[in-house]
């Protein structure tokens, strides 16, 4: 699909730029240049061309992060006839929604034994949203310039998604291929009139807990209401009581207020816009970080966070715009 397999859309901006340079010195020499390299430039740039959020920065991804994002705009500028793509069967990388109001990225990495693999983030089925010029949800992002990502801001509970037992989806070990890893990370879209429902699954915590984890976002079209169903599947009996937490990382400068039952928070954005987190359990508000721009901000995080027992548990979450 055009995607660097990186899945860092600061380093897929970079090979584009690397693509450019290599097609200059063709010409400076004027040796006829492969097709092939035009081609490869035109559907890497519609690709990037996706993946900008609400508020023009880049989601924050396998140690992505905006300090290039203006010369990235540049590189897009370049081309004028630039169309976006559609990614309808897309089944690895980085999946996403969006319409004139709301933007959601949803990571579905399927991890391999690759060397460029070890680069990734434990964020496996991780989310990004953002709405009416804005972040809302983000991953913590990354402190290096040229994308390397340090190990802790790599961890899952790093980022927006689903952690089992305190435990990373994915072993991170600087500088090697990732040891364990998700062998099965699966992905589904369904599209009608009303609503676009985005699936994903992985067993990243088959082997050490017998669970399945799956993570489904129903995205309404017509009004600005995303509602999700994170789930625990039982591959076989496990008596072990294991703690769940489900993270989400707000965007900096948020005013957060809880109602009577704990059940739902009030998110007051910089922009004054107001939006309603709701879920079938009591939340918890815990510190956290985000680091972009080689500036870290203290911020939030809502956690959903409970004991698993049955053979499958449902914790039901949504966000509406108010």
């Amino acid at each position: 699909i055009g995607m660097h397999k990186s899945y860092n859309i600061l380093e897929h901006a970079k090979f584009i730029n690397n693509l450019n340079e290599i097609k200059s010195v063709f010409l400076y020499f004027k040796i006829n240049q492969s097709k092939n390299i035009d081609k490869t430039i035109i559907k890497m740039k519609s690709t990037l061309n996706q993946y900008f959020h609400d508020d023009g920065t880049l989601p924050l991804f396998n140690g992505s992060n905006n300090i290039y994002t203006k010369n990235i705009y540049n590189l897009l500028n370049k081309e004028r006839y630039l169309k976006k793509r559609e990614f309808i069967n897309a089944d690895n990388g980085i999946a996403f929604y969006s319409d004139k109001s709301k933007k959601i990225f949803f990571d579905i990495v399927q991890p391999n034994k690759d060397i460029i693999s070890s680069n990734l983030s434990a964020g496996t089925l991780s989310i990004e949203l953002s709405g009416f010029n804005e972040k809302i949800f983000t991953n913590c992002g990354a402190s290096e310039s040229f994308g390397k990502n340090p190990e802790y801001l790599r961890y899952s509970a790093a980022h927006s998604t689903i952690v089992l037992q305190n435990t990373n989806i994915s072993e991170i070990k600087e500088g090697n291929p990732h040891i364990r890893f998700p062998q099965s990370v699966a992905f589904r879209k369904e599209i009608n009139s009303e609503e676009e429902i985005l699936e994903g699954s992985h067993n990243g915590y088959l082997k050490k807990f017998n669970k399945i984890i799956k993570r489904k976002l129903i995205i309404s079209k017509k009004t600005n209401i995303i509602k999700g169903e994170d789930s625990f599947i039982s591959f076989k009996e496990n008596k072990n009581r294991l703690i769940y937490h489900i993270r989400f990382h707000l965007a900096d400068e948020m005013v957060l207020n809880f109602t009577n039952n704990k059940r739902n928070i009030i998110l007051k954005t910089k922009l004054n816009n107001i939006w309603l987190f709701k879920c079938d359990a009591e939340l918890i508000i815990e510190d956290s970080v985000l680091v972009d721009n080689n500036i870290t901000k203290l911020t939030k995080q809502i956690v959903i966070k409970g004991i698993l027992s049955d053979k499958k548990t449902i914790k039901k979450w949504s966000l509406e715009k108010i």
